[in-house]
């Protein structure tokens, strides 16, 4: 766990060791205080959570619904679901719905009211994260956190979208020797900033040695 600032942003980025962790605790919550029989993650990172929550609580119902709310780092568009629930009915199901994180609170009060239609017995929220200025406090959390968290599933997607904000200010090289402070994979790094560096242009040769 390893939390940096760099312009100013703050930045928490977890290894996957840390990932477990974090859901060891939350487990601990849960089982104390809730006896769900199905589990719904959020894609994408609320299903990874839910799959290894299933493991340790031992469950085998696990289900995902798809939405979108980030359009970028610091930036969100309105919540809309693109992968429904795979199911007609959640009569006589104690569900927990599962995400990453709860930013603002919006995408979890959204799923919190579309899974309320499938008739559920009763419905319960978890999150690693939570941050200060969210509207919505799930169930069970484990940190309250004010940074820009990177997890380790979605460290491409983090780049790319740090890259298109920094690169037009600061410039291919800067941009990589500030991304260098948050993440350790050279390689991701090189990756993604070859993509920024390519957009909108045909780009013949370019190598990840080139920054």
């Amino acid at each position: 766990m390893d939390l940096r600032v760099v312009d100013g942003r703050q930045y928490l980025t977890l290894s996957w060791s840390d990932i477990e962790m974090l859901i060891d605790n939350l487990a601990k919550q849960v089982s104390s205080r809730y006896e769900p029989n199905m589990l719904i993650g959020i894609l994408r990172g609320g299903v990874i959570i839910a799959s290894m929550l299933s493991d340790i609580l031992d469950m085998r119902e696990v289900y995902a619904i798809g939405c979108r709310s980030y359009t970028g780092i610091g930036e969100r568009s309105t919540v809309v679901i693109y992968q429904p629930l795979s199911l007609d009915s959640l009569h006589d199901k104690n569900v927990l719905i599962i995400d990453d994180v709860v930013d603002t609170g919006e995408t979890m009060k959204h799923i919190v009211q579309y899974t309320k239609g499938f008739g559920p017995k009763s419905i319960k929220t978890a999150t690693l994260h939570i941050k200060p200025h969210t509207t919505f406090i799930p169930d069970f959390y484990v940190e309250n956190v004010n940074a820009w968290i990177v997890y380790p599933w979605s460290t491409n997607e983090f780049v790319r979208d740090l890259a298109s904000d920094m690169v037009p200010k600061l410039g291919i090289s800067r941009t990589f020797d500030e991304i260098k402070k948050i993440i350790s994979n050279i390689e991701i790094i090189k990756r993604n900033l070859l993509i920024e560096k390519n957009k909108g242009q045909k780009v013949v040769g370019s190598r990840c040695s080139d920054f």
